[in-house]
């Protein structure tokens, strides 16, 4: 009775308007345009190992695509509240709290980046480069999504904390199995 006339109860929010608006995760774009700019970017991530590789150091290939993967994912994560949706705090007036939030951030997500990377330029796997196209391709999705945050933060926060360690598992798990099917003769797997 109480989700279909709201006047029972005046002092709590309705279902049935806004409130239930900013509380369901939406994607900003369409779905299908939102997959397509996940995509793009996990792309380019890989894109930018792989060429890279070829024409820059290590050291200028794990510093510089860790710093603009980070700058990418992150200013695609503001881009979008800014553009589509509102910030609850103020970039500005709160930067002195925000700011050092961002910088652990922005070196966590470089991080993502530079491990796959620095397992593949130094020992040749490939396994990484494939868990680099996922979860870049699954955090791009998740910065996309708009709605359903207590904070500008929070989709960040759930990332770093919640997302984040699952998957750096299954790159062990990836990069591990790698490994070891090299220590095997595939061309002939019934000899010992």
């Amino acid at each position: 009775m109480m989700w279909t006339n709201a006047t029972l109860w005046s002092g709590i929010p309705t279902w049935n308007g806004a409130v239930l608006g900013q509380l369901t995760p939406r994607h900003a774009f369409d779905p299908t345009l939102t997959t397509v700019v996940a995509v793009v970017i996990a792309v380019g991530a890989v894109a930018l190992v792989v060429v890279g590789r070829r024409f820059s150091t290590k050291r200028q290939l794990l510093v510089g695509g860790g710093a603009t993967y980070a700058t990418t994912m992150l200013g695609l994560w503001a881009g979008v509240r800014l553009v589509f949706w509102r910030f609850t705090f103020d970039p500005v007036a709160d930067a002195p709290a925000v700011v050092p939030v961002m910088v652990v951030f922005a070196i966590v997500i470089a991080g993502q980046f530079v491990l796959p990377v620095y397992l593949l330029v130094s020992h040749e796997t490939w396994a990484p480069l494939i868990w680099l196209f996922g979860v870049t391709w699954a955090l791009g999705e998740f910065v996309l999504l708009v709605g359903g945050e207590s904070g500008g933060l929070f989709a960040l926060l759930v990332w770093v904390v919640g997302l984040l360690p699952p998957c750096l598992g299954v790159l062990v798990v990836m990069t591990g199995g790698e490994l070891l099917l090299r220590r095997f003769d595939l061309s002939n797997p019934l000899r010992s």
